[in-house]
């Protein structure tokens, strides 16, 4: 028991040491956790201190947030009422705006209305001014018949003037017997001759050959009145005695040829020196010698001052000197009417006359056999340059002269300081030259300076350097010569694509072989059919635009340069091109895939139309693409102007900028390998051109 009693109570000591030590412990850890109870105590009244500091600025920030929400609610009340406004005045201008719409395609189908009318109408207008110049062509012809038929006519009528005066120079010889005429008198007119009174048969025949004139002159032409008043011998003749036989007639014709009697020295010759008249004669026809005489003065001392004048004033003075002889110098002193008051006076239409007849002198005659003034009859109305006529007629005698003349002679002897001027000059005698040599006058020498500036420029649309054109008398020879250069400098076409366009449109000259009838006869064969367009002119391509729907981008066309040449000959220009030039926008993509498409339908397979065109009238068909203008070829004689090729360059490029009115960017034209007119030593209204030794090949 005793064991078991200490056991236990050996367990109760150990379990009391066990708690002795537990208890140790929770003292220790007590007395730890009161010092770090102190510790955390200040800490928090820290914290506290700073989250009151906080408390009071979320209070401060909240009573802002409540401030801030008032004036947002303020706001928002003003904004509300702003947009009830708003909604009222969008719906007002919603009505408004469909009243424009409305009102807009309204207006816009009337437009529609209007401009199919004005389509029509300018139809018509077309047609109505092809009529026009048809029937102008046809007036011009036969103006030119009757031209020929009044110089027919004219020519006769000096015939019996000449005849008339030989007949009055016989009346005149046949006075000189007195007795004679006694025995010869009737009943009829009387003549006072002196004291003496006289009756002489009225009603006797005039000789066979004036008989028959007036006949052929009554009875040739009697539907027209004006003709036979034009021809009509004065009544003063008619009424004048006349014993004349036939024999007296037959000898005066084997006196003289009719080319003697149209002279006026001729007439003169044979009133002023008859053979021995008598008293009579000279009491009737002394005023009449008299007059005769004073002319002969004037005459000479015309003739004396027009020495200084050159040969020009010799080749218009037959003119003047039929004009002078008044044919009332050849009637009785008693006799009322005179010539003058005939519509068969001479005037300044026979000096028109006589320079018509040089022209056609020009046009049937080598140029070296030409007179003085044929040259200048030339050089004023063939050339259309009368301003050097006066410097022509002291220094150029002849064709031949013409011929032989440099460009500095023509500068410095004609006054020709324009360059152009000198060029036109230039080509057209090579041209006679090149006819005298065997061939033919070019084609190009039958296009004149008006055709070029008015029809050809309006065909390819650009009328509005006609004026340009028309200044410097650009011909169908100087078509061909012309360079890029010269379009820029001296006729003001500054812009790349209206120079193109030119270039463009003397290639298909070139290809017609400068031809205007083939090129019209080509022209009418397209006008309704959509075929041939290397000849369309700007006009039809408009009319072309408007038939595949774009009518509303065709008027962007006019006076643009665009014509069928320029379709045709330059691949380049593309459809792309066509579209910046209608001014179609980027963004209609369907409207710019139709004009593709109409473009390739027609203008694809035109180059092979075009060849088959240029053999069918003889035309080469080998310059099709790019233009041909002057290239230099050195030789012994001197520089020739061959014809060169010179490629256009893209000029579609010039349209992919979004710039509708075709600036300088069109076309890509390189600069001709030819010398600048500005490295003359000659002021810029005289330079010389350097064409000596100019050989023509294109024309």
């Amino acid at each position: 028991l005793l064991r078991e009693e200490v056991s236990r109570l050996q367990e109760e000591v150990h379990l009391l040491r066990q708690m002795k030590e537990m208890l140790m412990k929770d003292l220790e850890e007590s007395q730890g956790g009161k010092s770090s109870e102190v510790l955390s105590a200040t800490e928090l009244r820290v914290q506290l201190a700073q989250k009151e500091q906080e408390l009071a600025r979320a209070k401060e920030a909240l009573q802002a947030m409540k401030a801030d929400r008032k004036r947002l609610k303020g706001e928002k009340t003003d904004l509300v009422s702003q947009m009830q406004q708003l909604y009222a005045t969008l719906e007002s201008r919603e009505e408004q705006l469909r009243d424009f719409i409305r009102n807009y395609e309204q207006h816009r189908k009337e437009s529609e209305d209007a401009v199919k009318a004005l389509a029509k109408e300018k139809d018509l207008l077309e047609r109505e001014k092809w009529e026009l110049r048809r029937q102008a062509k046809e007036a011009t012809d036969h103006a030119t018949a009757l031209r020929s038929q009044l110089d027919l006519k004219d020519n006769r009528m000096k015939e019996l003037e000449a005849e008339l005066a030989m007949a009055k120079q016989s009346l005149a010889t046949l006075t000189k017997d007195v007795p004679k005429r006694h025995s010869l008198a009737m009943p009829g007119e009387t003549v006072l001759n002196g004291n003496q009174e006289w009756v002489v048969q009225a009603d006797l025949p005039l000789t066979a050959a004036i008989r028959q004139s007036q006949q052929t002159l009554y009875h040739s032409h009697p539907p027209h009145p004006a003709d036979r008043q034009a021809v009509r011998v004065s009544p003063c003749h008619s009424r004048q005695p006349s014993v004349i036989s036939d024999a007296s007639a037959a000898e005066g014709d084997r006196s003289s040829t009719p080319s003697d009697i149209n002279s006026p020295r001729h007439r003169t010759h044979s009133l002023c020196n008859g053979d021995s008249p008598g008293p009579v004669q000279k009491n009737l026809h002394n005023p009449i010698v008299q007059s005769l005489e004073d002319l002969e003065d004037q005459k000479r001392k015309k003739k004396k001052e027009k020495m200084g004048f050159g040969s020009i004033s010799r080749v218009f003075a037959r003119g003047k000197q039929r004009k002078s002889l008044d044919p009332g110098l050849f009637d009785d002193s008693d006799s009322q009417c005179s010539p003058t008051r005939q519509s068969l006076s001479l005037s300044e239409g026979e000096e028109q006359m006589d320079r018509l007849q040089q022209v056609e002198l020009v046009r049937t005659t080598p140029m070296s056999h030409w007179k003085a003034g044929t040259v200048q009859a030339w050089l004023e109305v063939v050339m259309a340059m009368p301003m050097y006529v006066k410097a022509c007629a002291e220094n150029v005698k002849s064709g031949k002269v013409l011929l032989s003349l440099s460009d500095e002679d023509l500068e410095l002897g004609l006054g020709v300081c324009s360059s152009l001027h000198r060029r036109k000059l230039r080509l057209a005698i090579e041209d006679y030259r090149d006819a005298e040599a065997g061939r033919s006058l070019s084609k190009a020498a039958d296009l004149d300076h008006h055709w070029v500036a008015k029809a050809w420029l309006n065909d390819i649309g650009l009328s509005q350097y006609s004026q340009a054109f028309q200044n410097h008398l650009v011909d169908g020879r100087m078509l061909n010569s012309l360079m890029k250069r010269d379009l820029e400098k001296h006729l003001n076409v500054s812009k790349k694509f209206h120079q193109v366009s030119i270039l463009l449109g003397i290639e298909l000259l070139y290809q017609v072989n400068f031809s205007r009838e083939a090129l019209q006869e080509r022209r009418a064969r397209c006008e309704t059919q959509n075929i041939d367009p290397v000849v369309w002119t700007n006009q039809r391509v408009l009319k072309w635009v408007r038939d595949i729907d774009l009518k509303e981008y065709a008027d962007n066309l006019t006076n643009s340069g665009v014509h069928g040449a320029v379709l045709v000959l330059e691949p380049t220009f593309n459809a792309e091109a066509m579209a910046t030039a209608l001014g179609i926008p980027s963004g209609k993509h369907i409207l710019r895939r139709h004009l593709a498409e109409e473009m390739s339908a027609i203008f694809h397979p035109a180059n092979s139309t075009g060849i088959r065109e240029a053999e069918r009238f003889g035309t080469p068909p080998g310059r099709a693409s790019s233009i041909t203008r002057a290239g230099k070829e050195e030789n012994s004689s001197g520089i020739k102007y061959k014809a060169g090729r010179l490629p256009l360059g893209k000029i579609g490029r010039g349209f992919s900028s979004k710039d509708p009115d075709f600036h300088d960017d069109y076309g890509s034209l390189q600069n001709e390998d030819c010398g600048d007119d500005d490295s003359q030593g000659r002021p810029e209204q005289c330079r010389l051109e350097g064409y000596n030794g100019l050989e023509v090949t294109n024309v």
